[in-house]
This record gives C-alpha cells, sequence and structure tokens, in this order.
C-alpha cells in the first residue's frame, strides 16, 4: 500500500507539473480534436486487430508448450486480465492476471503455461526496439537527433542484456537445485523453477518463424492508434516517425514508477513529440486520448465479461445445489 500511495502520489506531481508548465486544460484538450472519425476509428483498434494479433500469437507460444486454447478463450482472458490488471501501478499488470487464468485453466502444467506471457513480452519487447531502430533515419534531423539514437541504443542493448539475462542456462543452475523447508516458501520457488526453466528451453527459433507477423501485426496496429489519434487532432504525422517514437516511450513507460504510467507517459510524449514540431497540449491530449483508447475501452469491455461470467458461474452453482 505505501508503495502504491507514493506512485499515486509521484503521477499526481508529475500532473500537476505538466498542466502549470504548459498551462493545460482537460476542456481543451478534448476540443482541440477536430476529426472525430479517426478518434473513432482508432478506438475500435484495440478490441479488434490488436486483440485478434495478440491472441493468435499466444497461441502459436501455448501450442509450442503442447498447450492447446481456443482463440476465444484467449480474447476473452486478456480482457478480463486487462481490466483486472487496472489495480496493479504498472502498464503490465494484466499479464499477472493472464498467467493467473491460463495456469488456473492447466493446473498439470504450472510454470509452463505462464511462461508464454513472459515469453510474448519479451519478443514483443524486441521487436519494438527493432522497429524503433529501422525507422530512426526517417526522423528529421535536428539536434536532439543524437542523443534520442543513444536513448534507443541504451534500451535496446538492456532489452536484449536483460532476456539474455533470464534465458541463461547458467543463471538456472545457479538456483534450480535449492530447497527451501518452509512448505509456502518451497512451493513458490518450485514454480519460480519451473517458469525459468520453461523460459530457459523454449524453442525461440520456432516460436519466432510462427509468430513474427502476428508480432509485427500487432505492433502496426498500436502505432496504428498514436497515428490516428494525432490525425483525430489534425496532426497529420508521417507513419514512420510514429515507428521511431512510439515505440521509445511504450518501452520508457513499462518502468512502474506511477499508477498506469499517468505523468510520466504524458512527459514522454510532450518530449519525443516536440522533436517533430508538436505542441505540448496536443502531445499530452494525444497521450491521455492514447490511454483511454488502449487500456480504458478493452478493460471496460473485460469489465463486461467478468461481470457477465461471474453472474452465469453464480447461476450455475445455484442450479447445482
Amino acid at each position: 500500500m505505501p508503495v502504491m500511495l507514493f506512485k499515486m502520489s509521484i503521477a499526481v506531481l508529475l500532473g500537476v507539473f505538466l498542466v502549470q508548465t504548459f498551462d493545460l486544460k482537460l476542456t481543451a484538450l478534448i476540443g482541440d480534436i477536430t476529426e472525430w472519425h479517426y478518434f473513432l476509428l482508432a478506438a475500435c483498434i484495440p478490441i479488434t486487430l490488436s486483440s485478434f494479433f495478440s491472441a493468435n500469437r499466444w497461441k502459436v507460444f501455448l501450442r509450442l508448450n503442447s498447450i492447446d486454447e481456443k482463440f476465444a478463450t484467449l480474447w476473452k482472458i486478456s480482457l478480463m486480465s486487462q481490466f483486472q490488471g487496472l489495480i496493479f501501478p504498472s502498464t503490465q499488470g494484466g499479464d499477472a492476471f493472464r498467467i493467473f487464468h491460463i495456469e488456473r485453466r492447466h493446473p498439470n502444467k504450472q510454470g509452463l503455461a505462464g511462461s508464454t506471457v513472459i515469453i510474448e513480452r519479451m519478443m514483443g519487447l524486441l521487436v519494438l526496439c527493432a522497429c524503433t531502430l529501422s525507422a530512426l533515419p526517417f526522423l528529421p534531423v535536428s539536434k536532439e537527433s543524437t542523443s534520442l539514437i543513444i536513448t534507443v541504443g541504451t534500451i535496446s542493448s538492456l532489452a536484449v542484456g536483460a532476456q539474455l539475462f533470464l534465458i541463461s542456462k547458467k543463471i538456472y543452475r545457479l538456483y534450480n537445485h535449492f530447497t527451501i523447508k518452509n512448505a509456502t516458501l518451497s512451493r513458490l520457488l518450485r514454480y519460480i523453477q519451473n517458469l525459468h526453466a520453461s523460459m530457459v528451453n523454449f524453442p525461440y527459433r520456432r516460436a519466432l518463424r510462427s509468430s513474427l507477423l502476428y508480432i509485427f501485426c500487432y505492433q502496426i496496429s498500436l502505432i496504428s492508434v498514436v497515428y490516428l489519434v494525432f490525425r483525430s487532432y489534425g496532426y497529420d504525422i508521417p507513419f514512420v516517425q510514429h515507428f521511431a517514437l512510439y515505440p521509445v516511450i511504450a518501452i520508457l513507460t513499462m518502468i512502474p514508477i506511477t499508477i498506469g504510467g499517468l505523468g510520466v507517459r504524458e512527459g514522454f510524449f510532450v518530449y519525443f513529440y516536440s522533436l517533430l514540431g508538436v505542441p505540448a497540449n496536443i502531445a499530452v491530449g494525444a497521450s491521455l486520448a492514447n490511454y483511454a483508447i488502449m487500456a480504458l475501452i478493452p478493460s471496460a469491455l473485460g469489465g463486461i465479461i467478468y461481470i457477465l461470467d461471474t453472474v452465469r458461474e453464480s447461476r450455475l452453482k445455484n442450479t447445482v445445489n
């Protein structure tokens, strides 16, 4: 709880700083939207294209671990998890619930099923870095170009390094023989060992061949939302330039500094999109609109599905009793 309050305080302080520094007004952020048809089109993407590519990507990883699930089931789990994940301070809070739901469906494959969620994020992060690096040459040349290249290069190096660490057999061997007498801690350690072993032994090359198109199309769908949001504000920024900037923002916002990345994400939008001449008020508005579309709309649908499932399960129990 203290950590949650601390992160919430940081989010509020950052929000106040942005509002006072750039004289932002909520009514203006909404009023600045001039082409609502682009906004409405963007709002459809997370629950259609993004969900389609994401669920199929996850389905590939599960199948490689000998776990068969229907697309509809994975789609429903993803939406419900996004809704439930709102209680966590990180933008990736829904992943914890995805792990919980998929492992509850496959109790005989503890760690194996859950590892696919982490692997999915790992491979998606690498594609994000690759997208940014390939698109950097298309940004306008400026004084900040060098610092941006250094930032992207550093983030990419850290991402690759962290993933090599996680899938290292040597690291796994350092602790895989450990045992703990406490029953609860012993179960937790055994689960971590199973999860890590699954990540170490996962067939990454086969997975990349089978899922690369889904991974790439998923990232395209996310960047398309940002592109359309800016179009709704009247800014027709070339798509390839979003390719260079948005992945960096998405990666940096994964760091759980504030609740849902609020404040931090807006600051990054202001900084990076200022390189393209976008005013601060537009960048903040686009950031908040993008968050509402990518997080709140799928979460709302996930909440409806969760409530309907809860009601149905309750009726089934009452019928049995």
